[in-house]
């Protein structure tokens, strides 16, 4: 089902030439398709079964999973539904997307940043499993959209609101200062390269996050002890968005070098979950803005020969991972799709 999901929004987003009204009709069809995929769906991903019990849980005035981040808490509480839930949060992401999408990229390119967001398993289908951290990452992009604007206040504002959602979201209040239009000069870059090869080869890096996951739930501690770390051939293959990024940033201009700053550290912290993979749901955050970062670049890149290159290697390397997600069991209650009216 997803697969024709995928293929069907990917394919209502391509521009008609000389029909621009056309067009804007059938990319609404789109949005509300997928829209309709996410609000309907019924024990859909890894998370359903557990956000349905958690709200029963609040409902039912008990504390549970969750209960700290108030806001999260607040919105089971105010939307009594679970269905209704869902499709309230599905309908807001919705949105949060195509206004993303639409103050960011040309028209000519929603279809691309629509697939980058389908054709990657990890972003649009971990963030209809991941409620209260999906949240966060929505308000994150309208924080963003402010940061852009020297709005601090209202950057300020909304990443308070992502903490209410999901606490890991704190981070996010430094990411201000790196959100700026100038360029990375030689010796960032340079400085870069240094700093990521001591991390991942010396302990600094898993010493400094020991001591960072004192201040966040001990939930968050257990996962380090586990050790888990992701294989070599993931990281090799993370490397390539880090090098497309890294090698093409400085050709983006204005307010495109904010976008591609964040997906850099995206593609950081990717690289890093070679020493911990946990840290893949801090990258979440940031991970969001290849949607916009890669077709921006790649406008940007006036050399028709590299140009396809990188983008044989980035969708070759999509579509590997889109494949083992499927056949990864460990993933498989994203296979069967089933709505609530069948369930």
């Amino acid at each position: 089902m997803f697969h024709i999901i995928l293929v069907s929004a990917v394919l209502l987003m391509i521009p008609i030439r000389n029909n621009k009204n056309l067009s804007k009709i059938l990319r609404s069809i789109a949005f509300w398709i997928l829209f309709l995929f996410l609000a309907l769906r019924y024990d859909f991903g890894n998370d359903y079964q557990s956000y349905h019990l958690i709200h029963s849980s609040f409902n039912a005035g008990l504390m549970t999973w969750g209960y700290d981040d108030v806001l999260f808490r607040n919105l089971n509480l105010w939307i009594s539904n679970f269905y209704f839930f869902i499709a309230i949060i599905s309908l807001f992401y919705i949105i949060v997307i195509k206004f993303l999408i639409k103050c960011n990229l040309n028209v000519n390119l929603y279809w691309f940043s629509i697939f980058l967001l389908l054709i990657n398993p990890y972003l649009f289908l971990m963030h209809l499993s991941a409620l209260r951290q999906t949240l966060a990452i929505c308000f994150f992009i309208l924080a963003i959209h402010f940061a852009i604007k020297k709005k601090i206040w209202m950057y300020l504002f909304f990443i308070v609101i992502a903490i209410g959602f999901h606490g890991t979201a704190i981070i996010l209040l430094p990411t201000y200062f790196v959100l700026n239009e100038s360029k990375v000069n030689k010796g960032w870059r340079i400085g870069l390269i240094i700093g990521l090869i001591v991390m991942l080869i010396s302990p600094f890096f898993l010493n400094v996050i020991s001591e960072l996951l004192i201040h966040f739930p001990s939930h968050f501690t257990s996962y380090f002890e586990q050790g888990l770390q992701n294989s070599l051939r993931a990281t090799l293959l993370s490397s390539a968005y880090f090098f497309f990024v890294f090698m093409n940033i400085n050709k983006l201009q204005g307010s495109e070098i904010v976008y591609g700053k964040l997906y850099l550290i995206a593609t950081i912290i990717l690289v890093l979950g070679f020493n911990l993979s946990m840290i893949s749901r801090i990258g979440m955050y940031f991970d969001i803005f290849a949607i916009i970062a890669i077709p921006q670049i790649l406008s940007r890149i006036q050399n028709k020969l590299e140009k396809k290159i990188w983008i044989f290697i980035l969708i070759f390397i999509y579509i590997l991972r889109y494949y083992s997600f499927f056949m990864n069991p460990m993933w498989e209650s994203f296979i069967h799709y089933r709505t609530i009216f069948g369930r």
